[in-house]
């Protein structure tokens, strides 16, 4: 099992956008997608955060190079600061941080 938690601050006045687009990712596709146990995205205050949970890295993978990810993706960045996001990575072995 591989556990992603993602999080970044949100930019001044992009609340409604985040969510609107982070709801698309959480209700209309993660439910459908091979392996995905778990994909939760919230906002708190001025931080988004976003707890995804995958049967394994091939699953994690090819939901990375699904379309809609490549099409949401890009519009969540231009609601965080900086376009980045911080992620921690945390499999039964291991855990690793990333700025992606």
């Amino acid at each position: 099992m591989i556990i992603a938690i993602v999080k970044a601050k949100i930019k001044s006045g992009m609340h409604a956008k985040l969510r609107e687009t982070a709801d698309i990712l959480q209700y209309e596709f993660s439910k459908n997608e091979p392996g995905c146990e778990q994909y939760e995205s919230f906002i708190d205050g001025d931080v988004f955060i976003t707890l995804e949970r995958w049967t394994d890295q091939a699953c994690l993978d090819q939901h990375l190079e699904a379309e809609h990810v490549k099409k949401y993706v890009p519009e969540l960045r231009k609601c965080v600061e900086n376009g980045e996001f911080s992620v921690q990575f945390i499999e039964t072995d291991n855990i690793n941080f990333i700025t992606i």
